[in-house]
């Protein structure tokens, strides 16, 4: 399903002219330099073909090339485009000493002898020429790669192009010529004919299918989605991907789109170690963007994405693309409607919210990818899930806070001093399927979100929010009736649930310590909120007692002192032991309290603020 979907959308890229993707027999290349050749082979000059747009550090720049071939190990050359270990027979090794490799040159001369015989192109007569008077021996000394020398050797494409001619050799029409023949004769040649998966239609099996490139934590070269290496995935004498048969045209297409969509920032997003790719099924750009944008919600103020780099495996794409303000008013609109506690999809305006979405999540595995999840759905349900999930999430925020809160900001809850690359692999491709799907969230979550904050000793409001959610729709989705009150936007003192009121016990204890000593910089919070969340028998006595002597320095200490009697009077008593859905409990009621001391008046919608 997964590769069929993707080879769907590359014959329907090949329609759209704007799109650039490679037709067959062709592929995209990092491209770093040009040699400019005379028409009897000689190398007049080296042409820095790096873009330099982007700040101080040259980028290699994007090109359509002859199709790469898949390099593992030993000498296989590419057509008219290759690294200076075939074009010029030298690499740089790792240690910087330099290695004259004239079996990859030599294998280059043979490539181009095979592809270009016969042909009268000037373009391909230079080429051959030069390749044949080339001696990768005394590459060093010629001066046309003087200036640019440790850069070429170091790394990056190389094409070529005839002085005095436009565009560049690989692109003439006699030369592409050349190549499709050669391309077709190979597969005339192919022996592995069989039945492909995706098509269902016979033609030559791909043993190996191109690399994936641009799947965050993979490897440089790129991963594979389909591979089979080992005696062990062998069965009835079909080795490599003839286990899993998928014609040549079939590979080359779902490999093609879907690096497509990993190269635009329109298409992709990043959470945690999770590289994100989706599309729609027919032409869809505004809901593509608003999906994006739904996914994860700008910030429009404080921290965002935007201003972290991209080693820290948080979601980077809002950086690097300008969505469509229209894309940006919709999602606004959706989540107004949440807010107001209506559907979702009354927000939607201007869009089909019946074209199909498929989201393909991908992580990596070494030098294979792992797929985190897939998911195909309509728009509007989409939409509709999504904006459940911000809906469970709902609750009333400090004025610094600005919601909703994106899948990073709830990783990044979870994991210790804030650092996402301690946070569970796992959670990413978790969150986003509760999201996508509507299921439950993964008990993970809910554990890692109470732990860290039994470790810092205090409750922040994204952490408070995913626990809400994940105490909602756990009791929506198991038939359950929620507990009166407890699951509120915000503070309910009609409540009775004991863990919801140990936690607003809590809240005005902190309190009235705070009131009696202005300015204390560790409070019984610093001290107790762990235990107090879990052992509350062993804890609230001792705090009680504590509580007196604030209460008599308290300005308020009257007010706070029948606060904290009408939420005794209504417990039975102090529990021995909190579970952990208790725990939750008492993290949301202290929450709630913490918030209800600076607003005028009990919030009624998840807008509030504080004062």
């Amino acid at each position: 399903m997964i590769l069929q979907s993707l080879y769907e959308l590359y014959e329907r890229l090949l329609d759209e002219p704007e799109s650039g993707i490679s037709k067959p027999g062709y592929s995209k290349a990092q491209v770093s330099f040009a040699f400019n050749l005379s028409g009897t082979g000689e190398l007049l000059d080296v042409i820095d073909v790096r873009d330099a747009s982007g700040g101080k550090k040259l980028r290699a720049r994007d090109m359509d090339v002859p199709r790469q071939v898949k390099r593992t190990s030993g000498v296989s050359a590419n057509f008219l485009c290759d690294n200076s270990g075939y074009v010029i027979g030298v690499v740089q090794q790792k240690g910087r000493e330099l290695e004259i490799a004239t079996a990859k040159h030599e294998a280059m001369r043979s490539v181009h002898d095979e592809v270009l015989e016969g042909s009268d192109d000037p373009g391909a007569r230079a080429v051959l020429a030069f390749l044949h008077r080339w001696d990768p021996a005394s590459a060093q000394d010629y001066p046309a790669l003087a200036s640019l020398w440790n850069d070429i050797v170091g790394g990056g494409s190389i094409v070529f192009k005839l002085d005095g001619a436009s565009g560049y050799i690989h692109n003439r029409p006699s030369v592409r010529r050349s190549w499709e023949a050669y391309c077709a004769k190979k597969t005339e040649k192919s022996e592995g004919l069989g039945y492909c998966l995706v098509t269902g239609e016979v033609g030559p099996i791909a043993r190996v299918h191109d690399s994936v490139k641009g799947v965050i934590g993979a490897q440089t070269s790129g991963a594979a989605l389909v591979s089979f290496n080992a005696e062990a995935f062998k069965s009835y004498r079909k080795d490599q991907s003839i286990n899993a048969p998928v014609s040549e045209e079939a590979a080359f297409g779902y490999v093609t789109a879907l690096n497509y969509l990993l190269r635009s920032n329109d298409n992709r997003i990043r959470i945690a170690d999770a590289t994100t790719v989706f599309w729609a099924e027919r032409l869809a750009r505004l809901e593509e963007d608003a999906f994006a944008e739904l996914v994860n919600p700008s910030q429009p103020t404080g921290e965002s994405e935007e201003a972290l780099p991209d080693d820290e495996g948080i979601v980077d794409i809002q950086a690097k693309t300008e969505r469509d303000p229209r894309a940006t008013r919709l999602v606004r609109d959706v989540l107004d409607k949440v807010a107001e506690g209506r559907p979702a999809r009354e927000g939607l305006s201007g869009v089909d919210p019946d074209v199909r979405f498929c989201i393909l999540g991908l992580s990596p595995n070494n030098a294979r990818l792992s797929v985190r999840f897939w998911y195909v759905n309509s728009f509007g349900a989409l939409v509709d899930e999504i904006g459940q999930h911000y809906a469970d999430m709902r609750i009333v925020l400090p004025n610094w806070a600005t919601g909703p809160f994106p899948i990073w900001q709830i990783i990044k809850a979870t994991a210790p001093l804030a650092d996402t690359k301690r946070a569970s692999p796992l959670l990413a491709g978790a969150i986003t399927r509760s999201m996508l799907m509507g299921t439950a969230y993964p008990q993970g979550l809910y554990t890692a979100l109470l732990a860290r904050i039994r470790a810092d000793q205090n409750v922040t409001p994204v952490q408070a929010a995913m626990i809400k959610a994940c105490l909602v729709r756990r009791d929506r989705l198991s038939g359950r009736t929620a507990k009166e009150g407890s699951h509120t936007v915000s503070l309910n003192e009609q409540c009775t649930d004991s863990a919801y009121l140990l936690g607003r016990l809590f809240a005005w204890l902190e309190k009235v310590q705070q009131d009696a000593t202005p300015g204390l910089s560790t409070t019984v919070r610093d001290r107790y909120f762990g235990a107090a969340s879990a052992t509350a028998r062993s804890v609230f006595p001792v705090l009680l007692r504590l509580a007196q002597h604030h209460i008599a320095k308290a300005e308020y200490g009257d007010y706070a002192d029948k606060q904290i009697e009408g939420i005794i009077s209504s417990l039975d008593g102090f529990p021995a032991h909190l579970n952990l859905e208790q725990q939750g409990e008492f993290v949301l009621g202290y929450y709630h309290q913490r918030q209800a001391f600076y607003q005028k008046k009990p919030a009624e919608t998840g807008s509030a603020k504080e004062e």
